[in-house]
């Protein structure tokens, strides 16, 4: 998962990728704004020219949305934010209108550096469902121990579907940095990946399940995980936070809240 795609041999060339980006941007089905276009065509450019080194989010901040010298990227959530609507929308794509592409372009989470590789030969599939159910197999025979994530916030409420989404993307490095593999339930359109972490939750080796949920509550959101064994349903370990709802995620919070549930988990799994 994380934007890993299936290689026939080697990889897509700089043309290849150059003409899948234009038909890419250029499709009515792929649904992004104009900015978010050439933030995409910013970063595979700049990666296929050999300056992947340049794609900090202050290059970005300032080259693609405009910011002057004085742009803090901690201070203005600005690139994280769309980074994380560009990712979502390119999954979209690809689950939808794009599942026949032959060239994958992705942005992995914790990165603004693109990835390129090709679609599997299936109809209907793309390497990172291949993928994923050769981690499952290892997970199901006991070979790695891992945490499936799965987002329940009202996917049909944009602002409450973008903070759940970076709740996720703060707690996905935070649990492979605690040595956990990591899934992500994906969206029902990816049938072939959702039937093999259905198999996981019937057959589960070593695998734990984070259920985490943005819930709007007046003028606060409130931000809750709940971990449990899925070998027998035991709830290891939960808990909230509620926040004051402003128009731009607090990341520092939300970034918090991720820190504190990993080490959470990490020493309920250490005494269990």
């Amino acid at each position: 998962m994380d934007g890993k795609v299936l290689t026939e041999g080697e990889e897509p060339s700089p043309g290849e990728v150059l003409s899948a980006l234009e038909a890419l941007v250029a499709s009515g089905s792929f649904r992004i704004s104009e900015r978010n276009r050439r933030f995409l065509s910013f970063v595979v450019n700049q990666t296929i020219g050999g300056r992947s080194d340049r794609i900090k989010a202050y290059s970005i901040g300032v080259d693609v949305f405009g910011r002057d010298d004085s742009f803090d990227p901690t201070v203005d959530p600005i690139v994280r934010i769309e980074a994380t609507r560009l990712r979502s929308a390119l999954n979209a794509y690809y689950d939808g209108a794009g599942s026949g592409d032959r060239i994958r372009i992705t942005i992995p989470r914790g990165s603004y550096v693109p990835t390129f590789g090709w679609a599997a030969g299936l109809p209907g599939r793309d390497g990172r469902d291949c993928l994923l159910e050769g981690m499952v197999a290892e997970i199901v025979d006991g070979t790695l121990a891992a945490v499936v994530i799965h987002d329940h916030s009202d996917q049909a409420d944009p602002e409450v579907a973008l903070r759940g989404e970076l709740f996720t993307d703060a707690l996905l490095p935070l649990l492979r940095k605690a040595r956990f593999k990591t899934l992500v339930v994906p969206s029902v359109e990816r049938s072939a990946a959702t039937g093999s972490i259905n198999a996981l939750f019937a057959h589960p080796g070593e695998t734990y399940s984070l259920d985490i949920a943005v819930r709007p509550l007046a003028e606060r959101r409130r931000y809750s995980w709940r971990f449990s064994d899925l070998r027998n349903g035991e709830v290891l370990a939960s808990d909230f936070r509620d926040f004051v709802a402003k128009a731009t995620p607090c990341f520092e919070l939300i970034d918090d809240l991720a820190e504190t549930a990993a080490q959470s988990i990490s020493a309920v799994i250490a005494s269990h």
